[in-house]
């Protein structure tokens, strides 16, 4: 019994309580990585001590991103931003977030709004294939928008988070390292501690279009 009180008093003094995890979150960490399906990510954490969270996540997308789109003029984009905020907290080795709003937009676009046009310009693309009837096109239209979307929603554009908002992390000195699985791929993003002072001046070119957009 004397042995197994020592073993349990062993575990405690080597695991730190959650408020010490937490504590270590505290500030705002940036790192970019490169991903193939979409292009450069440039992401920004910030944890508060109330437990709010803020999420900036700026994807410079890749050229041939939207080259499947098959329409006479394929529709371009630049820069995908990201915008979360939310709470999380913290159990073992796991970061969980809940984010309660997220702001999508594309070149300073509503998300909604720029996909629902590629969506639109490739079923009218596909239905003038394909030979569908006016009388039949609004049905056509709208469930090919649907399926579009279905399809989109398997883009990762959070990417630093799974789908139940988890990921697995460690703090290493003065970098946060992130491990999300989706299937069989495991990604491990690595974050570094930000300054107050570049952490407040940082922005970017399509946050301010977004901001200043009339």
């Amino acid at each position: 019994m004397r042995q197994f009180l020592s073993s349990i008093l062993l575990l405690c003094l080597l695991v730190p309580p959650l408020a010490a995890q937490k504590e270590a979150l505290y500030g705002t960490w940036k790192g970019t990585v490169v991903d193939e399906q979409i292009g450069e990510i440039t992401i920004r954490l910030t944890f508060e001590e109330d437990g709010s969270f803020e999420i900036n996540q700026v994807i410079q997308v890749k050229d041939d991103f939207l080259a499947d789109v098959q329409v006479p003029e394929p529709p371009t984009m630049e820069t995908i931003v990201a915008r979360g905020i939310g709470t999380y907290g913290v159990s073992d080795d796991n970061l969980l977030v809940d984010i309660a709003v997220l702001d999508l937009s594309v070149d300073g676009e509503s998300f909604v709004e720029f996909f629902t046009q590629v969506a639109r310009d490739f079923a009218r693309y596909v239905a003038d294939s394909h030979g569908i009837s006016a009388e039949n096109y609004p049905a056509f239209e709208q469930e090919f928008i649907d399926a579009f979307f279905a399809e989109l929603d398997k883009v990762q554009f959070l990417a630093i988070l799974d789908k139940w908002g988890i990921s697995k992390y460690a703090i290493e000195g003065d970098s946060l390292f992130l491990t999300t699985t989706r299937g069989t791929r495991v990604t491990i993003w690595e974050l570094h501690r930000m300054d107050d002072s570049s952490a407040v001046v940082e922005t970017t070119w399509g946050g301010l279009k977004a901001i200043w957009r009339p």
